[in-house]
């Protein structure tokens, strides 16, 4: 039995074909990946992921002047001011703590990133957040979690969808009685 370092040929025409077949395979193989945010263009998609990140920190901390910075238009018919008054006067219920996309859906004005999200004292259910591009950026109409509470593990099956549908239009539910007429 030999023992000893393997042989490989040193034709440089055998590496180039080596390289060629991998590379070829690794475009294939990420042509078939799906991403969290597939509906929305591939160049901003990088961009979403960083202000949807930004935006969930912003709740976990409760970094109420950040996080107006992050809102839509929608939110933004109240000064910063009264803004972060809301929010700090907001029930814990409404704090996303943590929120990991797992899938996007297209809309009339924006998208619905479906997720993992937690919430105070519960466990993780699904949540959604409203992406929309105002301004040349990204921005937040709204989040909301499904109700009854539905596991994370229900946004593998491609057919589920939320019922009743998640309200994510703005304003948001903080702000409705600063914005209009507010009945308890």
């Amino acid at each position: 039995m030999k023992i000893g370092v393997p042989r490989y040929p040193k034709n440089p025409a055998f590496g180039a074909l080596v390289l060629i077949l991998f590379l070829t395979a690794s475009i294939v193989h990420s042509q078939g990946v799906k991403t969290p945010f597939d509906p929305v263009p591939a160049r901003e998609r990088a961009l979403l992921g960083k202000r949807l990140n930004t935006y969930t920190k912003s709740y976990r901390n409760e970094h109420w002047g950040t996080l107006y910075g992050l809102v839509s238009d929608a939110n933004k018919k109240v000064r910063k001011r009264t803004f972060i008054y809301a929010m700090q006067n907001s029930y814990e219920m409404r704090r996303l703590l943590k929120f990991t996309p797992v899938r996007t859906e297209s809309r009339a004005f924006g998208y619905d990133v479906y997720g993992c999200g937690e919430i105070p004292g519960r466990d993780e259910t699904i949540a959604a957040v409203r992406a929309v591009w105002e301004h040349g950026n990204w921005f937040f109409t709204e989040w909301n979690y499904t109700d009854p509470w539905e596991p994370c593990s229900r946004l593998s099956d491609p057919a589920w969808k939320p019922q009743p549908r998640l309200r994510l239009d703005g304003p948001m539910q903080e702000l409705v009685c600063y914005l209009g007429t507010c009945e308890l």
